[in-house]
């Protein structure tokens, strides 16, 4: 009982904060720390092509949001099916294949997050780095977008709520007649995602690495079981970059583990204080 009452306590404790924050990022104002995020933001709406300043219709949202899901879903696929032949392979894990590769890729994209894979037999460390933990980051923060974009349409547009209306009838009257604005898609995903999501994802990484939670590029060690009797002469213990696997996992309330079993392999799991912070982090957002 004890426990419990100890995550909601933290779980209350450090929601209104990080709340107040993540509206603001979302809110698109001058912050603070735009100097900081600025330079890695600015390449970033460069390559797509996109003014953040500018907003978009409902419709050219959604647009937006249906060529990210048609961009990112191809990439994931074929990576998947060629992992074999990329780097950050140690184990000598093969390619998937198609069919599964293509229920992985649409699974997570998704934000399903069903798994019909063992993660630590069938995925190199770059599938699982880049296509599961990359899916793991942005696809919440694209549905985050999403709601954000239709509370601003259900308030009348983003300059309705930006400006003090003095006849809310006439405001009421004239969004009717025009397209609102409802933010832009890629700089509410690109905000969200470098601004709140990674920052957070690293803390929970360091905090899951210091309790012994695998963060290695290196391939797993062989060892000799103890147990004679088992016929057995030599195993493999899987490791790898666990610890911002197991961090995004929780905190973007996903699915997918490194391990198939998830949580429950010690690799994943190995101490009551890193049971309490994957506990913590999965209802830290929501709340």
């Amino acid at each position: 009982m004890n426990e419990f009452l100890i995550v909601f306590a933290l779980a209350i404790g450090l929601g209104w904060p990080l709340g107040r924050y993540l509206a603001a990022v979302m809110r698109g104002a001058p912050m603070r720390v735009d100097r900081l995020f600025g330079w890695i933001e600015k390449p970033i709406y460069k390559l797509i092509g996109t003014d953040p300043s500018r907003g978009m219709t409902w419709r050219g949202y959604a647009k937006a949001f249906a060529l990210s899901n048609l961009v990112l879903g191809p990439i994931v696929w074929v990576q998947f099916m060629t992992q074999a032949w990329l780097p950050l392979n140690p184990d000598g894990i093969p390619n998937m294949r198609w069919d599964l590769a293509l229920h992985t890729m649409v699974s997570f994209l998704t934000n399903t997050n069903q798994q019909h894979y063992s993660g630590q037999a069938q995925l190199s460390y770059l599938s699982q780095v880049v296509g599961i933990v990359g899916l793991q980051v942005v696809t919440p923060m694209m549905g985050l977008a999403m709601v954000v974009a239709t509370l601003r349409a259900l308030f009348g547009g983003r300059q309705e709520m930006e400006r003090a209306v003095a006849d809310a009838a006439h405001a009421g009257h004239a969004a009717e007649h025009v397209d609102r604005d409802v933010g832009n898609y890629w700089a509410d995903v690109v905000r969200a995602t470098f601004r709140f999501m990674l920052p957070l994802c690293l803390v929970w990484s360091l905090l899951l690495t210091s309790q012994g939670v695998p963060a290695t590029l290196a391939g797993g060690p062989t060892v000799a079981p103890l147990d004679v009797s088992a016929e057995v002469k030599e195993q493999k213990i899987p490791l790898g970059p666990v610890a911002p696997m197991v961090a995004i996992k929780q905190l973007g309330t996903n699915g997918g583990g490194w391990y198939g079993p998830n949580s429950s392999v010690p690799l994943e799991n190995p101490t009551p204080f890193s049971n309490l912070l994957e506990t913590l982090a999965i209802i830290l957002i929501p709340v």
